[in-house]
C-alpha cells in the first residue's frame, strides 16, 4: 500500500496568510488564523473518478475570497463560536450574583456567535509526518480588552486541525486562566456543500442528523425552556430530502454511538459521495441550519442550547460548563468524506 505523504505549508491569499495542510493528491485544507481561525476551505480527491488529485470535491462552502470572509466572518468555512454558542437574550446575563453584558447591535434582540468570529489566532506549531499534517493555533483573551469587558474571564482556547487518511479533524482546548469560576460554551458553525461533486443533484440528497427532540423557539429565536419530541419533517433520524427542508432548529437529546461520537450525514444518493460529521459526547446539542438560496446545510455542534446560561438562571438544566481556576474542557470534530471505490 502506498504511504500517505503528508505536507504543511503557507500561502498569502488576498493579503492574508493562509496555512495549508495537504495530504498528497488526495486532500487539502485552507485555514486563515488571522480571520478568525476559520478552516473556510476542505477539499479531496474524488476517487471515484479513476484519475486522482484531477478532480476535487469541495466539502466546506467557500467564501468567495477572504475580504469577503473578513466582512462576514459567521457564514462561510467553519467559525468559532465561544465563550457561547448562538445568542444570549438581550445580551444580558448573570453568573455568581455578577451581571454581564455582551455587546450587541441596539436593534437586536440578543447577542449573536460568541466573541472570537474574526479574532487573530497566534500559530503555535505547523508539521507533517506519518501522522497527518497538523495546524496548532492559540489565542489568550488577555491580549483582547474588549473581550474582558464583555466576559470577564480570562481564557485561553487552542485548536488543533490535524489532515489525516482525507478525513479533517478539529481538536479543541479551552483553559480557564483566571482566578475564579468560568460559564461556558463552546460551538462550531460549519458550512457544508450539499453537491459534493459537479454530478451531484440537491434533489437526491439526504439529509441525516441523529437527535430525538428540539428546543422550541420564540420569535427571536431563543428557546422557551420547551423541549419538542422530533417528528414529522423534523426527524432527520432516517433521513429527509435536502430540498424539502428549511431549517434554522435546535436538536437536542443526540443519540452517541457505541464509539463515543454523533454522526450527521449528507447523502449523495445519485453521485455515491457522502459526508459524515462526527462530534464527541461534550456536544448535547445539534444546530441544524439551512441558509437560504444556497445549496448547503449546517450542522453545527454545541455543548449547550442558545441562551443556555439564562435558561439555567430559571431553573431549566442547559448543560453551561462551569471550570474552576486552570480547569480545561476539551473536544473533538471530525469530517470524513465517504467517497466510491475507484
Amino acid at each position: 500500500m502506498e504511504q500517505a505523504m503528508y505536507s504543511a505549508g503557507i500561502n498569502m491569499v488576498d493579503g492574508f496568510q493562509v496555512y495549508v495542510l495537504q495530504e498528497s493528491q488526495k486532500a487539502v485544507a485552507e485555514i486563515a488564523p488571522g480571520l478568525g481561525n476559520n478552516c473556510y476551505a476542505f477539499r479531496v480527491a474524488d476517487t471515484g473518478s479513476g484519475s486522482e488529485g484531477d478532480n476535487w470535491l469541495n466539502l466546506i462552502d467557500a467564501p468567495p475570497d477572504l475580504r469577503t470572509l473578513q466582512g462576514h466572518p459567521d457564514i462561510y468555512g467553519i467559525p468559532i463560536l465561544f465563550p457561547f454558542p448562538n445568542r444570549i437574550r438581550g445580551g444580558t446575563w448573570r453568573f455568581e450574583g455578577e451581571t454581564c453584558q455582551f455587546d450587541k447591535p441596539p436593534e437586536s434582540p440578543t447577542s449573536i456567535h460568541g466573541l472570537l468570529l474574526n479574532r487573530p489566532y497566534e500559530v503555535e506549531s505547523q508539521t507533517a509526518d506519518e501522522n497527518g499534517a497538523t495546524l496548532v493555533c492559540a489565542l489568550d483573551s488577555c491580549d483582547f480588552a474588549d473581550i474582558g469587558r464583555q466576559y470577564p474571564f480570562p481564557f485561553k482556547i487552542r485548536i488543533t486541525y490535524t489532515l489525516k487518511d482525507a478525513a479533517l479533524s478539529m481538536g479543541v482546548l479551552i483553559q480557564n486562566t483566571g482566578s475564579r469560576n468560568m460559564p461556558m460554551g463552546f460551538g462550531i458553525h460549519p458550512y457544508f456543500r450539499v453537491c459534493l461533486s459537479p454530478n451531484a443533484n440537491p434533489t437526491a440528497a439526504l439529509i441525516k442528523v441523529p437527535a430525538a427532540s428540539y428546543w422550541e423557539l420564540d420569535a427571536d429565536s431563543v428557546p422557551t425552556g420547551r423541549r419538542l419530541a422530533a417528528a414529522g419533517a423534523l426527524d432527520l433520524r432516517d433521513g429527509k430530502p435536502f430540498t424539502e427542508l428549511t431549517l434554522d432548529h435546535v436538536f437536542t437529546d443526540v443519540q452517541i454511538e457505541a464509539d463515543g461520537v454523533s454522526r450527521c450525514v449528507i447523502e449523495n444518493r445519485n453521485a455515491g459521495h457522502d459526508l459524515v460529521m462526527e462530534s464527541g459526547a461534550p456536544f448535547r446539542e445539534l444546530v441544524v441550519y439551512t441558509p437560504p438560496g444556497r445549496d448547503a446545510i449546517c450542522f453545527e455542534p454545541y455543548t449547550c442550547p442558545t441562551d443556555a446560561i439564562n435558561l439555567e438562571a430559571r431553573g431549566i438544566p442547559a448543560g453551561v460548563i462551569v471550570l474552576a481556576p486552570d480547569a480545561t474542557f476539551s473536544a473533538i470534530v471530525r469530517i470524513v468524506p465517504i467517497l466510491p471505490k475507484p
